[in-house]
């Protein structure tokens, strides 16, 4: 195996301490970064079955060797599915000579996994078995035993066939990447945590079409197509499911359904092994085996199946929120969508509002706004901003100040003041804020996007009360529109 020497390339410290932060950079760097995590979790474990005495204790029957071989397995599983699921955003940093090499240093240790699992499970439900049985599994585990003693040989050559030659060019071309730019536009590139929540929820379709296909304990190939699915959510959210509440309980919920197809696979190829070696007995207890798993997973998946699709749906709701838009320089940014209303949806006026009040220090280039927002539980906020740049997307910094400075600085805003009553509307994974102005006939209707290609459909809702998208217009900006206080204070 070569070694890195390159000083560039980022260790596992360095991926730890950039890790956190992937969601919210460009999609090309988190797609890299969350790669990288697999890839260097992969040499760890090969370094891991270099030593002298992993081969042999796979053959020994001892478990480091297997427990090394799982790791490694898990790593190149999800290193292959995060270069599927992001090849988009990785630009062909990875060509199709190295995805074939990965893909067969996979089947080369699939002998072995599936060996040394079916011999776990003949260990752990051994006593559970009938008698006849019983005797049955321990002549299918001696068979076991000799085929993990011939395949730990295969797997290490796999690793120095398919992965050695090519582990130091994978480092080098994950490890950089060109952003592009628009000339004369604020840099916004899309944050991975949209990218993110864009695969995730496109899997969701076909991962209900699969479970609503799961309709007997046969149906194996639909089963399998599910299990695949969950490996793949699975691979893209690991990273982040301990930060992040709804992925975490996505994931969780995921890794239950795969470890009980699992199971159900697992169990079904046993009792393939044990029909060929002629114990018919085992056979038939295998075959009630899978099918209580099958049952379990039926119970838990297929017949609560919208609670499931909205865990799903609400995995993809925090990661849009995740993905506010910023500079390349990490600079919030401000993108939204503007439209001037009729008046205002039934459903929003059912939202209670908060009372904004919102006035602009004298300026020219440079005007900074205070806000004080007035809950409908009675709590006060207020805040100071700066926005710079064009309406499409700004520049916007939000700073949080103190009751007592706020009111110190509040007369100085008298010439240009807004008072309005905004009610919030949550739709899917946006917000929208329908602004009702206090001192005019004037209702607007807000939305904050996560990127300039952003454009979300009109929910059916506000549809109606819609005159024209006003974004971009300078009269309805809020500083254009207001006014002199009427009164001091």
């Amino acid at each position: 195996m070569s070694t890195m020497v390159d000083g560039s390339i980022l260790t596992s410290t360095d991926l730890r301490r950039l890790l956190p932060e992937a969601l919210r950079r460009p999609a090309q760097e988190g797609a890299r970064l969350v790669a990288l995590h697999w890839l260097v979790q992969l040499c760890e474990a090969r370094a891991q079955w270099l030593l002298p005495s992993a081969p042999d204790a796979v053959g020994t029957d001892t478990g480091s060797s297997a427990e090394t071989l799982h790791r490694a397995r898990v790593s190149l599983r999800r290193l292959r599915a995060v270069l599927r699921e992001h090849e988009r955003a990785l630009d062909g940093a990875v060509d199709r000579r190295t995805l074939r090499s990965l893909r067969a240093l996979g089947q080369a240790t699939n002998a072995v996994r599936d060996a040394d699992v079916q011999r776990s499970w003949l260990d752990a439900e051994m006593e559970q078995l009938p008698a006849v049985a019983r005797d049955e599994a321990m002549r299918l585990r001696a068979i076991l035993d000799r085929r993990v003693t011939r395949s730990s040989a295969a797997v290490t050559r796999a690793f120095e066939k398919h992965f050695d030659p090519i582990v130091d060019r994978l480092f080098a071309r994950l490890s950089t990447f060109l952003l592009l730019h628009r000339v004369g536009m604020p840099v916004t590139p899309t944050p991975f945590a949209r990218h993110l929540a864009t695969r995730v929820e496109r899997a969701s379709a076909r991962l209900r079409r699969d479970l609503e296909s799961v309709t007997s304990v046969d149906s194996r190939e639909a089963m399998h197509q599910v299990r695949i699915r969950l490996k793949r959510q699975r691979a893209m959210l690991a990273p982040f499911a301990k930060s992040r509440p709804a992925l975490g309980a996505w994931y969780e919920l995921a890794t239950r359904g795969q470890d009980l197809l699992g199971a159900v696979r697992d169990a079904d190829l046993l009792a393939e092994r044990a029909h060929k070696a002629n114990l018919l007995a085992l056979h038939g207890a295998l075959k009630a085996v899978a099918l209580a798993h099958y049952e379990a997973f039926t119970l838990d998946w297929c017949a609560r199946i919208d609670g499931v699709m909205n865990s799903l749906a609400m995995a993809v709701v925090e990661l849009r929120r995740d993905s506010a838009p910023t500079t390349e320089a990490g600079v919030p940014l401000e993108i939204e969508r503007k439209y001037l209303l009729t008046r205002v949806p039934p459903i929003a006026a059912s939202v209670p509002p908060t009372l904004i009040e919102q006035g602009w220090l004298p300026g020219t280039a440079l005007r900074e706004r205070l806000r004080r927002s007035t809950n409908p539980d009675g709590t006060i906020s207020c805040w100071r901003n700066v926005k710079l740049g064009p309406a499409q997307a700004r520049v916007e910094i939000d700073e949080g100040t103190s009751r007592e400075l706020f009111e110190a600085i509040w007369p100085l805003t008298a010439a240009a003041r807004v008072r309005k009553q905004r009610h919030v509307v949550r739709d899917a994974a946006y917000a929208w804020e329908i602004d009702v102005f206090l001192d005019r006939d004037l209702v607007l209707a807000e939305v904050e996007l996560s990127g300039l290609d952003d454009r979300p459909a009109l929910p059916e809702w506000l549809a109606p009360y819609v005159e024209r998208d006003v974004t971009g217009e300078p009269a309805f900006f809020n500083s254009v529109l207001a006014r002199a206080a009427r009164t001091p204070g």
